[in-house]
């Protein structure tokens, strides 16, 4: 298993902290739309760290929605932003958070670096795996932005303590 720094402190955190009031409707209604997306249907639970399961949430960067998708990636990803926003549709924003995610994975073949690229962006992601010579998320984790940094375990801990999910190893903090 992959070290992720900071991993088990967020373990500790989520472990003392009750699930969000409508998580539970959230997971049941979207976990299928997601394994049917081509991913874990426990990767749901990335709505709570995204906006804690508020469909209207909304970012002072734009992004919007339980996965709070940014304008332009939910476009490319086939979602209206103009009235109704599709981006508050909870079924709508789940099928493109599973496609996004789907595509991800597939790009970097590993979760952590799906996630941090998901939070991050891609691009980023992959100039800062290319400019230090690294295959981990680990290895690039001290030079990506620090919202990135604390995101990537945040989200593994919570697939962890939220559903049993493991898709990377503890990590020393």
């Amino acid at each position: 298993m992959q070290f992720i720094p900071e991993y088990e402190h967020w373990v500790r955190r989520l472990q003392a902290r009750p699930r969000p009031a409508r998580a539970d409707h959230f997971v049941t209604q979207l976990q299928p739309v997601f394994a049917a997306g081509g991913v874990p249907g426990q990767l749901v639970w990335l709505a709570e760290v995204e906006s804690t399961f508020n469909p209207r949430a909304r970012s002072p960067a734009g992004a919007r929605g339980l996965f709070q998708l940014m304008p332009a990636t939910a476009r490319e990803l086939g979602l209206s932003t103009t009235l109704p926003d599709e981006r508050t549709d909870p079924q709508k924003s789940a099928q493109a958070a599973a496609k996004m995610l789907r595509g991800l994975h597939a790009r970097f073949g590993d979760w952590p670096l799906a996630l941090a690229a998901y939070n991050a962006g891609p691009g980023r992601v992959q100039r800062t795996l290319t400019q230090h010579r690294a295959k981990s998320f680990a290895e690039i984790a001290h030079v990506l932005p620090l919202e990135t940094r604390l995101y990537v375990p945040k989200v593994l801990a919570v697939l962890r303590v939220r559903s049993g999910l493991v898709l990377a190893g503890p990590g020393k903090s």
